[in-house]
Order: C-alpha cells, then structure tokens, then sequence
C-alpha cells in the first residue's frame, strides 16, 4: 500500500506536461517536396571538374581552329565529341563502380532519378558544346550551319547508343570503361577516313546532305531509348 502511494506522488511530482505544438513539430520534420527541376539541379556539384574541363576544350579547339584557319578543325571536333559521349556513360555507372549504389537508393533521390538528372544534364552540356562549335566552324570555313552539325553529331550518337548497349551487358559490368573503347574505335575509323579513304569521306559528306538529318533524328530517338532502358534498368545491376 506504501508503495502504491509512494509510486503515486512521485507520479504526481514528476509528471511531464502535455507536449506544445507537438503536431506542428513532427510536420516541421518531414523533408520539403523538391521539384524535379530543383532535384536536377542539385546532381550538378556532384559531376566531377574534368568532364566540365574537356568540354571546355572542345569548346576552345573549335573556336581556336576556327580563328587560325586550320582546315582540320571540324576533323577534330568530331573525333573528341564521341569521348564526351562515353563519359555521359561512364556517369551513369558511377555509383556501381564505386560502390555506393546501396547508398544512394537509400538516400532521398532514387538512383534512377540520379541517372536521370546525370544523362540530362551531361546531354545538355553536349547539345551546348555543339551549339558553339557547329556555327563557328561553318562561318569560319564557309560551310553549312546544319551539315557541320550533322556531320559531328553522327559519330557521337552511335558512339552513345553502342556504349549505353554494353554498359548494361555483362561485359559492360566487367569491364567499366568500355565506352571509351568504343569511342576510341570512333576516333580510329573516323581517322582513317580522313586521312587515307577521300572516296569515304566524300561519300559520307554527300550522304550527310541528302539523309543527314533523317539518320540524326533516327539516331537521337535510338538514343533516348538507349538511356530510359538505362534509368530503368540501374538499380538492378546495382
């Protein structure tokens, strides 16, 4: 009985008040709703230094070449455009390869989200890189606006839909920078067109002014497909 009536006035003497805006606090807690605009552009801090560096240098070697007057320049744009490809690739795996993909589902932003915000804003800063390069090439050397953006885009979006294809693969998995291979091969029959096969060359010329535009439109929706098979299929290979 004692003990009951003990229990009872420290129960009294120690009790604690009803909680003040106690609602209002767990409210306050939950995290705001971030727009998908918002969340993008969060994912920019996180895409490393070289990968703005090299932009930048395509940037410079077309506006460089073009104020010098190297005939070469465009060779050259085209050849480094698929490098900024396999990189939006390799991006995409980054997680993975360095495992923190447990991590970064567990996180606010799904992984696919992350590689969404990754493949669009590295693709936005391609469509910027071609938009600089293309019309300063032509106007230096008297060419095509279009064609020269055509003729540049082509080995870029092959180089791109061939990576995101094995990225996903087993070999892809395995070996985490077959994308620069697969530029690298780009670059190598690229080279070799320009510099021993003029009859390719002209002929790939004369073909981007008739089918040029109908082939980039095919490539480019190859390509978003290509990517939202990627986004989707991310966290499994996770």
């Amino acid at each position: 009985m004692m003990d009951r009536e003990l229990k009872n006035r420290l129960a009294d003497a120690f009790h604690a008040p009803e909680p003040e805006k106690k609602e209002s606090f767990i409210k306050n807690l939950r995290p705001r709703e971030i727009g998908i605009l918002e969340m993008i552009l969060t994912q920019i801090p996180y895409i490393r230094l070289p990968i703005w560096l090299f932009s930048l240098l395509i940037v410079a070697v077309a506006i460089g070449g073009s104020v010098l007057g190297m005939e070469d320049t465009e060779f050259q744009i085209t050849i480094l455009m698929p490098f900024t490809a396999a990189i939006t690739v390799l991006e995409t795996h980054r997680s993975v390869r360095y495992n923190m993909s447990e991590l970064e589902m567990a996180t606010r932003f799904s992984l696919r989200s992350v590689v969404f915000a990754r493949l669009l804003i590295l693709g936005i800063v391609s469509g910027i890189v071609l938009v600089i390069a293309s019309p300063v090439i032509a106007a230096s050397f008297g060419r095509s606006t279009v064609h020269t953006a055509i003729r540049i885009l082509i080995p870029y979006l092959i180089t791109m839909i061939i990576s995101l294809i094995i990225e996903r693969s087993s070999l892809g998995r395995t070996h985490g920078y077959s994308s620069f291979a697969v530029a690298g091969l780009s670059l190598s029959v690229t080279a070799w067109a320009y510099n021993c096969a003029p009859l390719i060359t002209a002929g790939y010329e004369e073909f981007v002014s008739v089918w040029g535009l109908p082939t980039v439109i095919i490539l480019l929706a190859l390509t978003f497909t290509e990517q939202w098979k990627t986004v989707k299929t991310v966290e499994a290979f996770a």
